[in-house]
């Protein structure tokens, strides 16, 4: 009875995918279709307040989901080899794809006020007073962190006031834990990920989106499924180890932690 009870229940989560299918060209190309919502809380832990907040996070939403538009692209994927007629992936083999991942999304960017309100496999950012964490790039500079996060799946943090200097911190960081690393290259300073001084660019490139959609299949083996949501990355847990690590020396307004 409790596992007809859960059947029944809405999918929750970072990410919940519907209307899966795949589709073989035979020449070793899969094409992968699915209805998708990704869903990103926002938890305010700042001291004074976010006065701004609701117009930062509306723009997160829409750059999120632009840049998740279109879907996305990947080449070389070693995956089990993929069964047209019975739909499903042989487990005893492996072969090589390419994959092009043609997703719907919809993106939701939302407040929540306490961590009661996440769930095990929630995306979450922290929004923080001071982020006092500092790190060498490659040309040897110290350089000042304006958000964090461990990386894939992993809670992400961004300072409020750096934010608000620039509009595209929040799905600078957001993109970590959709697993895109960070880029040092003077010459790629219009992209989002850049990371050295105050950027303003805002450039996915093709290798980039592939390698989300990617992360946001997860187990390409779930694509044989109707549908299904992300697994559990132990949210609260993290966030809790996350927020209180001494290297990263964030401040917060503790008595919102709760």
């Amino acid at each position: 009875m409790r596992f007809a009870m859960l059947q029944n229940q809405p999918l929750t989560g970072g990410i919940v995918a519907k209307n899966l299918r795949i589709s073989d060209n035979g020449n070793g190309e899969l094409s992968l279709y699915g209805d998708f919502t990704i869903t990103l809380k926002v938890l305010d832990l700042t001291t004074n307040g976010a006065p701004n907040l609701n117009s930062l996070m509306t723009f997160t939403q829409q750059v999120i989901s632009n840049k998740l538009r279109g879907g996305g692209y990947k080449s070389g994927v070693s995956i089990h080899k993929y069964n047209e007629n019975q739909k499903a992936f042989n487990k005893n083999k492996i072969w090589s794809y390419s994959i092009r991942y043609n997703f719907n999304f919809m993106v939701n960017v939302i407040q929540i006020n306490m961590l009661s309100q996440l769930k095990g496999n929630d995306f979450v950012l922290a929004v923080v007073d001071t982020i006092g964490h500092q790190f060498t790039d490659q040309y040897g500079q110290i350089q000042g962190s304006a958000g964090l996060t461990q990386g894939a799946g992993w809670p992400a943090a961004v300072s409020y006031n750096s934010w608000l200097r620039n509009k595209y911190f929040g799905a600078h960081e957001f993109f970590h834990t959709l697993d895109l690393n960070d880029i040092e290259d003077g010459n790629k300073k219009n992209r989002l990920m850049y990371h050295l001084s105050d950027n303003s660019g805002h450039v996915i490139s093709d290798a980039e989106k592939g390698d989300m959609m990617q992360y946001i299949v997860g187990n390409i083996n779930d694509m044989a499924k109707k549908e299904y949501s992300n697994i559990n990355l132990n949210t609260v847990s993290r966030v809790r180890i996350f927020l209180n690590k001494s290297i990263y020396a964030i401040k917060y307004n503790k008595a919102k932690f709760r």
